[in-house]
């Protein structure tokens, strides 16, 4: 007769059934919804992840050719998405996205369980189990990870996340099982390097290794046991204070670090000052799932000084709770207390310091929020005796939170159908962001909606025309020349050109209605103007190559355009171009590849031939 299951076995079996039932049923109607943003540059447009055929050298070409090169792990799974679904369909994209939320919450919960279960004597316990569980379906149901599971891109930050947990579970066991260690911490170190090649906030899994093995293997142990664990615990002190130097001595970090905040609307100190609030905020999201509190953009005043209470409150409250959780450490019983406590801001510290990231971005919360599962699970497992009678209040509690985070994420997840939606839903959050109001003019522009259009440029004029180098001044000229109203659309290029001379596409505009005009050399000299002033802009490469073909020298066009691809590959008339004049030049192989790329961008013509 075949031996009975173990009653944990099927415990663990009946919990991670629950947990598929949970994402389900929160993400029910995923694969309606459309690519964003950066996944045009990371994916749509991104030539090394279009795999037609499944071989090993199309899935190196897709890791070495990631749109982030740091990052190839995860254009692999691009690559893969492409080639199952025949193309650009999002909805594989999103469904593979779906399945690895499914299995980081299934990783959360087997680390849950063998770090609750640690001490107990055999296999952990059903109440063990059913706390991991009940804590790993909250974790799973929370809207704020709608932006990690919904926007395609942001598989970098599901991978990442899973195999830190993974990494974690699996040199638990390694630190705990009688045999077979080294085959335990060899998937434990294959699970740091795929999270590391998927996103570089992974790096911070080493710490909560450290933390993993004082607080909760040895957590019934002396906490420095002799001079090498006094090392070990100095070691992130010693970490941090030499990145803290780097940063602050001129040298390659520092120069990096600062380069990125010239595309930004905040400075360096402006971001440290300000990030202690926007951690709290998102820490209040996942107290208080309404699903109108969720956006792509929020309005988020930038702290200036360090004397503001808008910093030092939300501060001094992350450091009374990263000191709560070190005070925690120092009694066996509440190391394991201690350990979730500080995974909070450990896991936060990469993305909410110095890297000139978005001041808000809700992804950012997908590892952090384990530890919030931590201790849910921990206070479902571990409750005194004299408050047994609650138990059951405090999970049909979470069972209660839980449900209610499922239809808050229901709720959100259709604003992230059209990046329309996305932007109409931001106006709600940030009134006063120019950024989202002219984005938001442009895509209602794009879809033949210009009443809207109009009042999402005129919005944004509002608040400050000046931004982006008089980014939204000049858009006026753009909705106006769909008016059909080109001459009120000239004067807005040429007061641009005199406003704000560092606009490439006050030249760029002018030249294209020159060009439209036949008069080529005037446009050509625009076209001048724009390259000189931005010469990363393929617009303007694609234009002056362009202007050259209509008057006739293809010589002198041909660099332009090719030029104009390397910048960018969404330059669809660059392509029809490039086509007709290699097919001139007897460049077939060359001219289909180009016909096939303007075909894929819109181009009808290029289809058919």
């Amino acid at each position: 007769m075949p031996k009975p299951s173990h009653p944990s076995f099927t415990a663990r079996t009946l919990a991670a059934v629950l947990l598929v039932a949970v994402a389900l049923l929160a993400y029910r109607g995923i694969e309606l919804n459309g690519f964003h943003f950066d996944d045009w540059h990371n994916i749509l447009l991104n030539p090394a992840v279009h795999l037609e055929r499944l071989t090993l050298g199309g899935l190196i070409d897709a890791a070495r050719g990631a749109a982030l090169p740091h990052r190839p792990f995860a254009s692999i799974t691009f690559a893969l998405d492409w080639w199952r679904g025949g193309g650009d369909h999002a909805a594989y994209f999103l469904a593979t996205n779906l399945v690895l939320h499914i299995a980081t919450g299934i990783a959360v919960f087997a680390f849950l369980v063998q770090a609750l279960g640690r001490g107990e004597p055999g296999s952990p316990s059903l109440r063990t189990i059913a706390a991991a569980g009940l804590a790993a379906a909250w974790w799973l149901a929370q809207p704020i990870h709608i932006q990690a599971v919904s926007y395609v891109v942001q598989r970098m930050t599901e991978l990442a996340a899973l195999f830190s947990v993974l990494c974690l579970w699996t040199y638990v066991r390694g630190r705990t099982a009688p045999r077979g260690r080294a085959v335990w911490w060899a998937l434990s170190l294959l699970s740091l390097a795929l999270g590391a090649l998927s996103k570089q906030n992974a790096w911070i899994t080493p710490a909560l290794i450290l933390m993993a093995e004082f607080l909760i293997v040895r957590r019934q142990d002396r906490l420095i046991g002799n001079r090498l664990d006094a090392a070990l615990l100095a070691l992130p002190a010693v970490v941090g204070a030499l990145g803290l130097a780097a940063l602050l001595i001129d040298g390659p970090l520092r120069q990096w670090v600062l380069r990125g905040y010239e595309w930004r609307d905040f400075t360096l100190a402006e971001r440290l000052l300000t990030q202690p609030k926007v951690v709290l905020f998102h820490v209040s999201q996942l107290l208080w799932p309404l699903p109108d509190r969720f956006s792509l953009e929020h309005d988020i005043e930038i702290v200036r000084s360090a004397a503001s209470p808008q910093f030092w409150l939300p501060m001094g409250a992350i450091l009374a709770w990263t000191l709560g959780g070190l005070w925690l450490a120092r009694r066996r019983e509440t190391r394991a207390v201690s350990f979730f406590v500080l995974w909070i801001p450990v896991t936060l510290l990469i993305e909410s310091t110095f890297i000139p990231l978005e001041l808000v971005f809700e992804h950012r919360m997908y590892l952090p929020s384990v530890g919030v599962a931590g201790l849910i699970a921990l206070g479902l497992a571990q409750a005194p005796r004299r408050a047994a009678r609650l138990a059951p209040l405090a999970s049909a509690a979470v069972v209660l939170v839980t449900a209610f985070g499922i239809w808050s994420t229901q709720q959100r997840l259709p604003q992230w159908r059209t990046e329309i939606t996305l932007l109409e839903n931001s106006t709600k959050h940030a009134p006063r962001s120019v950024r989202v109001w002219n984005e938001l003019g442009l895509k209602y522009l794009e879809n033949g909606n210009l009443d809207l259009a109009r009042r999402a440029i005129d919005r944004a004029n509002e608040i400050e025309p000046r931004w982006g180098d008089g980014y939204p001044f000049v858009n006026r000229g753009v909705l106006l020349e769909a008016m059909g109203q080109p001459d009120k659309a000239l004067a807005v290029y040429e007061e641009t050109i005199r406003l704000f001379p560092r606009q490439v596409l006050g030249y760029n505009n002018r030249g294209l209605m020159r060009l439209r005009a036949g008069e080529f050399e005037l446009a050509i000299q625009d076209f001048d103007r724009a390259i000189d002033t931005d010469p990363a802009y393929a617009p303007a490469w694609t234009n002056r190559g362009t202007a050259q073909v209509l008057r006739g020298d293809t010589q002198a066009a041909l660099p332009d355009l090719e030029q104009a691809v390397r910048l960018s590959l969404r330059e669809s008339i660059a392509w029809h171009y490039l086509a007709n004049i290699y097919t001139a030049q007897g460049r077939r192989t060359e001219a289909a590849d180009a016909r096939l790329r303007a075909c894929r961008l819109g181009i009808a013509k290029d289809c058919s031939q």
